[in-house]
């Protein structure tokens, strides 16, 4: 008797705190909206948004935010996001450094701070982590209950629903997984996500991917990584590890890779690359701007100094990036017979080269495809630059909360 009174209304909670969820994950993704327009989205009844509005408005997660153009009669009145009801910490890992960055619900950066420790498979980097973690929140007198949860975006072969990064199995102790080891520390719900996914997110919701169903992202960094975006959604294979286009042979009689192979793509198109060759080619007696920018010593080479090269024209530094666009147009164009993209977005600390890189990108891509998959496929320099991991990695997690926040009312 009681379980037949109780199967109704466990029916509607559900389908009620679907449409909770949904109706913030549109306001978090498409901004300030009207109940009419809430009540079309959703094809609920306007008195039915209206209520779910209202408890929203109770329960603090919305408040109004103004008026709306008027086609006739009355301006709407406008609901968004409550951005004060929480906060999240978002960890932004490197192989060079690590960035701090709390944001409200509205995607604004609170605070930001760069940290001076680089990823290393041992126990000694989170341990590091952890107290700059807590000397940043103690500093701008953040509290634990303040924050809703931590996004931590890093490079590596991350299965993000075991919470594991395989590339750096060591950070804890044999047998724990990465995020259960963070959530223990902290004591708060943890995403994790693959640097490269992150600015995939990043990119189809607030980049050059709105409102785009095939898209793929290039991330040039210390390492090469391809973000593949089919039907809408991030592509993440079997276990997580799609998009590893940074190991792809391309030169067997190559040089050997971190990952233990031979010639791998990232040897010669990655950051880490583009220095060696800076400096072989300095050594080598090259005419550069280069050596002077670092005042000879050749330690302190980045790739900060070379772009900087670049757009002051220096011929070698052109050179360089044009050798590297071209062997990533090369690769690129298999990825594009492949998934047969309309836009490749390219990212990346190399992006900031802007057309020095996307030019013989594109170029190699118009040598090597076939004709017809160029008809339609559009090449861009992020506009977001490194914010889209920062955006992605924080709309993984608000879209991983939110989910769990609803479900587990019920």
């Amino acid at each position: 008797m009681n379980s037949a009174v109780e199967e109704p209304n466990s029916v509607i909670d559900i389908r009620k705190n679907r449409l909770r969820s949904n109706l913030l994950l549109e306001l978090y993704q498409s901004g300030d909206t009207s109940i009419n327009k809430m009540a079309r989205l959703f094809h609920a009844s306007i008195p039915s948004a209206t209520g779910i509005v209202n408890e929203l408005i109770r329960e603090g997660w919305i408040t109004e935010s103004g008026t709306g153009p008027a086609r006739a009669g009355r301006p709407p009145v406008l609901y968004g996001l409550n951005s004060k009801k929480y906060l999240t910490l978002i960890m932004d890992i490197n192989r060079h450094d690590t960035h701090l960055v709390i944001f409200d619900l509205h995607n604004q950066i609170i605070v930001k701070r760069k940290v001076d420790i680089r990823l290393d498979d041992s126990s000694s980097f989170l341990e590091e982590l952890f107290k700059e973690t807590d000397i940043f929140l103690k500093f701008h007198d953040i509290p634990r209950e303040k924050l809703w949860g931590i996004g931590v975006s890093m490079p590596g072969l991350i299965n993000a629903t075991q919470g594991i990064n395989l590339t750096y199995l060591n950070l804890t102790p044999p047998g724990v997984p990465l995020s259960t080891y963070l959530r223990d520390h902290f004591n708060l719900p943890v995403c994790l996500c693959n640097d490269t996914k992150a600015t995939t997110i990043g990119e189809h919701r607030f980049g050059y991917a709105v409102n785009k169903s095939q898209v793929l992202t290039i991330n040039i960094d210390w390492g090469v990584g391809l973000g593949i975006l089919l039907n809408g959604e991030v592509f993440n294979g079997a276990s997580g590890f799609a998009g590893e286009l940074g190991h792809i042979q391309v030169k067997p009689d190559g040089l050997l890779c971190h990952c233990g192979k031979i010639g791998c793509l990232d040897t010669t198109t990655s950051a880490m690359a583009l220095i060696r060759r800076a400096k072989e080619g300095i050594n080598s007696g090259q005419a550069t701007i280069l050596s002077q920018l670092v005042n000879h010593n050749l330690d302190l080479l980045e790739t900060s100094h070379l772009i900087e090269a670049v757009h002051a024209g220096d011929e070698f530094s052109i050179d360089l990036l044009s050798t590297v666009g071209t062997e990533l147009g090369k690769g690129l164009a298999t990825a594009v017979h492949l998934f047969n993209p309309e836009v490749i977005i390219v990212g990346g600390l190399l992006a900031e080269a802007g057309p020095f890189i996307s030019n013989p990108i594109e170029q190699a891509i118009n040598k090597y495809c076939l004709s017809d998959f160029k008809n339609t496929l559009s090449i861009h320099i992020s506009k977001l630059g490194p914010k889209a991991r920062l955006l992605g990695t924080q709309a993984h997690l608000f879209e991983h909360l939110i989910v769990k926040e609803f479900s587990s009312s019920l």
